[in-house]
């Protein structure tokens, strides 16, 4: 059984076209990082501890079983796990998902026609083990108006993604191009993943 320790629409979509059927339990963590560290790091360490709360969840549930009735609850160990981690990093600087319209318009201000890189991190947790990597894909903006940004911020699209924008969404008309993995983008470097499936 693969579990999605996320509730993101978009990776679960993502792993339903390829023909999976996540079981979505997000993971209940408060996402700090203990110390700083490179973005590649905090995606894959954040992702680590979704993955990880959820197999301890499921654990700590199989083995306070009576014996005889782990049929119920399997053993942590035949499932997998999959937590993921998605930043946004401009100049240096880790940008999440904005707080209100005035930071949507602020980011995606910073980020007209320029450059910026998605950062995926991710944990596969497999047979008790856990494997963890990350995708890097570069993103360039086109030029856009104010009056067109604020018409992208009056809708919902911006404000529960990693950078204020999605590159499936309406937004996706102000991309001028991309150097890496375009599922990465959307939340999930899918051909990754399925490779510790």
């Amino acid at each position: 059984m693969i579990i999605l320790a996320s509730a993101s629409p978009r990776r679960i979509e993502m792993l339903t076209n390829a023909g999976l059927d996540p079981v979505v339990r997000p993971a209940s963590i408060i996402e700090t990082l203990p110390f700083p560290m490179e973005p590649e790091t905090a995606t894959m360490y954040l992702a680590m501890r979704k993955a990880s709360a959820v197999y301890d969840e499921i654990k700590s549930k199989a083995d306070s079983l009576p014996k005889g009735t782990n049929r119920d609850w399997p053993p942590a160990s035949d499932y997998t796990i999959i937590g993921a981690d998605t930043v946004v990093v401009h100049e240096g600087r880790i940008i999440g998902k904005p707080r209100d319209k005035q930071d949507a318009y602020s980011i995606l201000s910073r980020l007209r026609a320029t450059s910026h890189h998605v950062i995926t991190g991710c944990c596969v947790i497999k047979d008790g083990v856990r494997n963890c990597f990350y995708e890097d894909t570069e993103v360039w903006f086109k030029s856009y108006s104010a009056e067109e940004l604020n018409d992208y911020l009056s809708t919902d699209e911006a404000y529960d993604k990693a950078g204020g924008y999605a590159i499936q969404g309406s937004f996706g008309k102000y991309i001028d191009r991309i150097d890496g993995d375009y599922n990465n983008v959307v939340g999930l470097p899918l051909d990754k993943v399925l490779e510790y499936l």
